[in-house]
């Protein structure tokens, strides 16, 4: 059944689309899974959305945190203040680290338009766009772990932002198992570019695929809370 989405400003616009949709979904979420427990009804579907939304709240704090950091610490601060000259004066090496994401390749639905959707569709694509970061934010703490004079503060929040973009994919694969447990799921998670880069020996080549990560991250960790947000709503009728 396709789902109209439009830009997530959950306010009137988004009211009118959810209410509309949720017609659509009626039956789905009345059998949606229910616990009874002393004092209520427990929800699985509902509180793995919630758990999850926990998580990317947190996974986009931290990642705004980290990349106003390394531009400010004097871990990176000098090759970050130099990257953004470059892009100044059109470097493309430069421009093209601090303007493109790697999961773009994933297609994620465009918010800015109104698209035609199915509900198992559109987690899968958000697994494959939550999943293309397993592997940058694993090699990132490596790197950061074995880089010596490397601060606390960094490789703390990028431990962090590692472990909750992690158990988002792993509550994001549940969810797709109970909403629509026949989906046939492959997982085409696209290459980071900038990996060999973040490995090199060389300075500028590790810290400018730093740069490239930590505005993408930044970028795409609001797009998977707004993403889940709304899923929430459009499936299970709550925060909406």
């Amino acid at each position: 059944m396709a789902l109209l989405l439009s830009q997530p400003h959950f306010s009137g616009p988004l009211l009118l689309l959810v209410v509309s949709n949720l017609l659509l979904w009626e039956k789905a979420a009345s059998n949606l899974p229910c616990v009874a427990e002393e004092g209520g009804c427990w929800n699985p579907l509902l509180e793995t959305f919630n758990s999850a939304t926990q998580k990317a709240e947190t996974l986009h704090n931290l990642a705004d945190q980290l990349y106003v950091e390394l531009y400010y610490n004097q871990f990176s601060s000098g090759q970050f203040w130099d990257f953004s000259s470059q892009i100044i004066r059109q470097d493309k090496t430069v421009v093209r680290a601090g303007s493109y994401c790697h999961s773009s390749l994933t297609n994620p639905p465009n918010t800015g338009v109104h698209i035609n959707i199915e509900i198992a569709s559109y987690l899968k694509t958000l697994i494959n766009f939550v999943g293309s970061w397993i592997s940058p934010l694993f090699h990132l703490v490596i790197e950061l772990s074995a880089t010596k004079d490397v601060p606390e503060t960094i490789l703390s929040k990028a431990k962090e932002i590692e472990e909750n973009n992690r158990q988002i994919l792993s509550d994001l694969r549940w969810i797709l198992t109970k909403v629509s447990p026949a989906a046939e799921m492959t997982e085409e998670f696209p290459h980071w570019e900038y990996l060999s880069f973040l490995k090199s020996s060389d300075k500028n080549n590790k810290f400018l695929a730093m740069f490239n990560l930590s505005y993408c991250i930044d970028h795409d960790s609001k797009y998977i809370l707004l993403q889940l947000r709304l899923l929430k709503c459009l499936i299970t009728g709550k925060d909406c």
